[in-house]
């Protein structure tokens, strides 16, 4: 979706939104389950019940919202008691609101109404804060922010790998308070991190002031993210502050402190981590043989790269933020030679080759044809640098599904468009029965499709003899949105299915510390969850492939969507 933001650009977030769910239904309701149920999980049923309720009917006043919810039958908390009474009491509604551990002060005889109505505004503030869900001042309505929702919540796991990879034990401790707190002031995130991990004390300070340098920290001058829900018409005159729990402070004391992730920061550094780690890695490992063609690579892209570092790039599309701009700055040859420790030849080498084909051309060059074509300007490119991760991502998929010989055709098809399946068999080098067999199973999938193209210009009576059938494949139509839902559809039966082995087998805390553990571990604390701490050796290791599978679609996800 962030990719087409471009062409939606001179449209209002409504529309944007209402033409992303006219074209992918299928792919936004599956996100949309995927994020609630990682809000049900990580903040409260409550919580992943408001935001089932914002996806099912659109942006909603908080008044417009309080009634949906109260006149929802099915799978809704507020109805719910250990009876598994159907109709509304003050039990059962006071028992929602002891497990959202709201801070408003409420008398036990309060009516359930009024219960009710604070559970809804405490845990709104909650989501607001969190970026789950964005308010329009315009229209005083609440709607769920699905980029930011998934990003922070869903695919909270990969943004811990990323911090853990760079920034070590101190950097993920930082993290995680802003995980659990969302909008907090630098020195109290500070004291609470030392307070987490007292052995870490300067080197907590040290990743604190690089991760200020690098911009991943956002801060706010301004009033806080959740004020607007206690602000706006839909709950005025209720005479009732609200304040997410464990996130009070003194904002007349610390406005100026206040501060939360900036996500279009990390997402650009997310991306050329995986620039780095990926693309390079497998493209330029032996560019230059014995010189090492991979560093040059790396030192080019770091060059390049460097000069974007902590840009506040602004939203392109409602609820996603954005990731990158479509190129890097330009720089002549001269001063890119003066960036990277190499010998000229191997720079040159290595450039000429990411300005090509075999390149996948993320490198441009502004010079015209002659003598001084290399002098530049060059640039590069991070549009061409996305899609060939995401190429390869869908390379993956297809070789998962369809073997070697899926991948073959796949890439013959976005080379030339349209072939015949005899050519296509005889330039996979295999048989037609089995060229024919992967195609049919390939088009079931939705990654080809077949055309018809009639021999003569006789439209009647046109027996399919007197046609021949093409099949093609369009990355854009074809097979990008058939990964991306596959991608999502797998990502969100594997969650489910890891979730069941914990609950059965092995609790968080028992595992090897990776970064979906930490992450439970850390929603454990939160909701007071208490783990099984048992679980026999082949529980163990489902759990650990479970949570190896869900990583790496959770980085399939990341290339897909949101670079």
């Amino acid at each position: 979706m962030p990719r087409r933001a471009e062409a939606l650009g001179a449209l209002n977030p409504q529309q944007q939104q209402q033409i992303i769910h006219d074209e992918h239904p299928r792919m936004i309701g599956v996100q949309n389950e995927l994020l609630e149920t990682s809000v049900s999980e990580q903040l409260s049923p409550l919580a992943g019940f408001l935001v089932r309720t914002l996806n099912r009917c659109g942006p909603l006043t908080l008044k417009a919202l309080a009634e949906a919810v109260r006149q929802e039958p099915f799978g809704n908390p507020l109805r719910s008691s250990k009876g598994g009474g159907a109709s509304v009491s003050g039990g059962s509604v006071n028992e929602a609101v002891k497990q959202v551990s709201s801070p408003i002060p409420l008398p036990v005889t309060a009516p359930s109404d009024i219960v009710t109505d604070a559970a809804i505004k405490e845990i709104m503030t909650r989501l607001l804060l969190h970026r789950v869900v964005q308010h329009d001042p315009s229209s005083s309505t609440y709607s769920v922010a699905l980029g930011y929702g998934l990003f922070l919540r869903t695919l909270f796991p990969v943004v811990v790998q990323f911090f853990q990879r760079n920034f070590g034990e101190t950097g993920v401790t930082i993290l995680m308070v802003f995980y659990q707190l969302a909008v907090v002031p630098w020195e109290a995130a500070l004291r609470l991190a030392t307070e987490r991990r007292p052995a870490l004390g300067e080197a907590l300070r040290h990743c604190a002031r690089e991760m200020e340098k690098l911009g991943l920290i956002e801060f706010l001058p301004d009033k806080l993210p959740g004020q607007a829900a206690t602000a706006s018409p839909s709950n005025a005159g209720s005479g009732t502050r609200i304040e997410g729990p464990g996130e009070t402070v003194a904002a007349d004391a610390c406005l100026q402190e206040l501060c939360r992730l900036h996500v279009p920061n990390i997402l650009f550094e997310m991306l050329r981590d995986a620039i780095h780690r990926h693309l390079l890695a497998e493209r330029f490992a032996d560019g230059s043989g014995s010189n090492g063609g991979g560093s040059v690579a790396s030192a080019i892209v770091e060059a390049f790269t460097a000069s974007a570092r902590c840009r506040r790039f602004s939203e392109r599309v409602s609820g996603f933020p954005a990731a990158r701009p479509p190129s890097s700055a330009s720089m002549p040859l001269r001063a890119l030679l003066r960036e990277v420790p190499h010998p000229e030849p191997t720079v040159t080498e290595v450039l000429n080759r990411m300005c090509r084909a075999e390149g996948d051309n993320i490198m441009s060059c502004g010079g015209g044809a002659g003598v001084d074509a290399l002098e530049g300007p060059y640039r590069f490119r991070y549009d061409a640098a996305v899609e060939a991760m995401q190429r390869d991502c869908c390379e993956r998929m297809v070789f998962a599904r369809h073997g070697v010989l899926g991948v073959r055709l796949i890439k013959l098809l976005l080379q030339h468009h349209h072939m015949e399946d005899r050519m296509l068999a005889e330039e996979a080098i295999a048989t037609l029965p089995r060229t024919r067999e992967v195609l049919h199973a390939m088009m079931r999938d939705g990654y080809v499709r077949q055309q018809e193209v009639p021999k003569t210009s006789t439209l009647t009576d046109r027996l399919p003899k007197n046609s021949i059938f093409l099949w093609g494949c369009n990355m854009e139509s074809d097979l990008l949105p058939t990964v991306r839902l596959q991608v999502a559809m797998a990502l969100r039966l594997t969650i489910t299915r890891l979730a069941m082995e914990r609950n059965n087998g092995v609790g968080p805390g028992t595992a090897m510390p990776t970064p979906m553990n930490i992450v439970a571990s850390a929603t454990a604390t939160i909701n007071g969850d208490v783990h099984p701490t048992g679980g026999s050796y082949e529980s163990k290791h489902a759990v650990a492939a479970l949570e190896s599978s869900a990583t790496a679609l959770m980085d399939m996800m990341l290339v897909l969507d949101f670079y």
